[in-house]
């Protein structure tokens, strides 16, 4: 057991050695001790329960110092509340902190960083850093071997519970005598960078690298891909809902030697045509009702010198579709209400999840649109096309999903690996990441179960069809077992309204379209758009 005192003393030259020598002489173990003008704080040991004689005594022995003018119990010595109120500061920083001795061994690591790297923090103090972190090249011992500071450096470790993506800036410490004495390195999670970058730049910047896959049709793919961002060509992207244009088309651009300039994203499905048409080519002031003083820029010239991404294509109305052929043909667009030509020099990216051949022959697509944007053709297979993806999806997902709720990673059992490997994921990758959060989200052990997986398999019968699936289901009852269950039985509005809202939810996400959607449900687009609103779907 030990005690700690607060001293208050006269200053004057000896107090402290006459303080030692009287401790010495009480046999007591003086264990801490700090001293700042007029006071001194001791820890010593050897005084059971700190209520025996040696305590007593020595409270007698300080009081009949002559400097001393009153001594006081405390809970903790100066340096400990400094510790602990250093400790606070760290832990709720949104920066992870990592400092090392000279010989690489951690000797300080917040909360932050334990998330960001993925490591025990428990574990991992007093170990060498090289044995905590797998990677060949670490900047936090380079400015410790160089004794200098390394700023902004990108690191991406694969673990074997997850990936580590982040930038770090390290510096190396060193005493009053200019000393090596170690190095601290302050990280920043890379969606944390990410969304730094959004905010000045709007544009995330996605890579090749970002897309998760191991199955050798994808890597072909991601190589034409590759390819296909070094010239200027238009590029014409074809997917079912949820495989990731989106992504690909980031990933084209940040590879092109556009990546410097604007990257602009339109779904082409969300807006009505009039509104559409003013968004892409602006317009004119006083060009209708509500039109902006003094007009507004297209997003053909927002997106001038870089890219623009065309989401949805195939919604787009024939009037449009006849505007953006010129666009692209002679790379000038017109204000809505204006008259003056405004040279363009844009990339053009666009997608569809649509059957455009289709469309072509019911006269819904224009042929010649289709054979100036098909330039490079990019055709993104199904999930279910390629399975060797699925597992290396998941575990990113659940560690994406974990991290960002801050909680321990978790990890599928064989028959959950069984049951995901078994479904045909109508939704692709979208789905794949629902359900796995879904399931997160519920469960509250390590692993998950094939129970946790959860699969919502409701589908118009006029659209789409329900896909096999491993395991025994009843097809005339699409809202139990492996679905969606009715949990309590209510009033037959409030029923009614729960499905409602199911089946415009989940025909939404498959069509990705309000105008669809509507035509698929057999109503008009307000109609959908105000269900929407009212059950706070997005």
């Amino acid at each position: 057991m030990s005690c700690s005192f607060k001293i208050d003393v006269i200053d004057m030259p000896g107090v402290t050695s006459r303080l030692l020598n009287l401790v010495d002489d009480l046999n007591i173990n003086l264990m801490a001790m700090e001293v700042v003008p007029g006071e001194i704080y001791i820890r010593v040991g050897d005084l059971p329960e700190c209520k025996k004689v040696k305590r007593e005594e020595l409270l007698v022995e300080l009081k009949r110092l002559d400097f001393v003018k009153e001594v006081s119990d405390i809970e903790y010595m100066p340096f400990e509340v400094k510790e602990q109120e250093l400790k606070t500061v760290m832990n709720n920083l949104k920066e992870g902190i990592v400092a090392i001795d000279k010989y690489g061994k951690i000797s300080t690591m917040n909360k932050s960083a334990e998330v960001i790297l993925n490591v025990s923090l428990k574990k991992s103090i007093g170990k060498d850093i090289r044995d905590i972190l797998d990677s060949d090249r670490l900047p936090i011992i380079e400015s410790l071997k160089k004794k200098k500071k390394i700023e902004n450096e990108e690191i991406l470790i694969e673990g074997d519970y997850g990936k580590s993506h982040y930038f770090t800036t390290t510096t190396p410490i060193f005493d009053e005598d200019n000393n090596l004495i170690g190095a601290v390195a302050s990280m920043k999670d890379i969606d944390e960078v990410r969304k730094l970058y959004n905010t000045i730049h709007e544009t995330p910047k996605i890579e090749f690298n970002d897309i998760i896959h191991q199955s050798e049709k994808m890597e072909r793919l991601i190589e034409y891909a590759k390819r296909s961002a070094k010239n200027d060509s238009t590029i014409f992207i074809r997917g079912e809902s949820g495989t990731g244009k989106e992504l690909f088309a980031r990933a084209i651009y940040s590879a092109s030697s556009r990546s410097q300039e604007p990257f602009v994203a339109v779904n082409c499905a969300a807006l009505p045509d009039s509104l559409l048409e003013s968004e892409l080519f602006g317009y004119e002031e006083g060009s209708f009702t509500g039109a902006k003083k003094g007009g507004k820029q297209g997003l053909f010239e927002i997106a001038d010198k870089g890219t623009i991404f065309l989401d949805e294509i195939g919604e787009m109305s024939a009037h449009l579709q006849a505007k953006l052929l010129r666009t692209l043909e002679q790379n000038q667009i017109r204000k809505v209400g204006g008259d003056q030509v405004i040279n363009i020099d844009v990339r053009v990216i666009a997608a569809t999840n649509r059957k455009i051949e289709e469309m072509i022959r019911e006269n819904k697509f224009r042929e010649d649109l289709y054979y100036r944007l098909n330039v490079i053709p990019i055709i993104i297979p199904p999930l279910r096309e390629r399975r060797e993806d699925l597992f290396a999806l998941s575990k990113y997902f659940i560690w994406k999903i974990t991290n960002k709720m801050r909680i321990p990673n978790k990890h599928l059992s064989p028959q959950a690996k069984k049951k995901i490997m078994s479904y045909d994921w109508p939704g692709n990758v979208r789905e794949l990441k629902n359900v796995l959060e879904r399931a997160i989200n519920f469960v509250s052990s390590l692993e998950i179960t094939a129970d946790d997986i959860i699969f919502d398999r409701l589908r118009l019968q006029n659209n789409n069809y329900l896909n096999r699936e491993a395991g025994d289901y009843n097809k005339d009852s699409l809202l139990k077992g492996n679905y969606v269950d009715i949990k309590e039985i209510s009033s037959i509005k409030k029923m009614v309204g729960e499905l409602e809202k199911l089946v415009i939810s989940h025909t939404l996400n498959e069509e990705q379209s309000l105008r669809k959607a509507a035509e698929v449900l057999g109503v008009s687009h307000t109609t959908v758009l105000n269900k929407a609103k009212k059950y706070n779907l997005k």
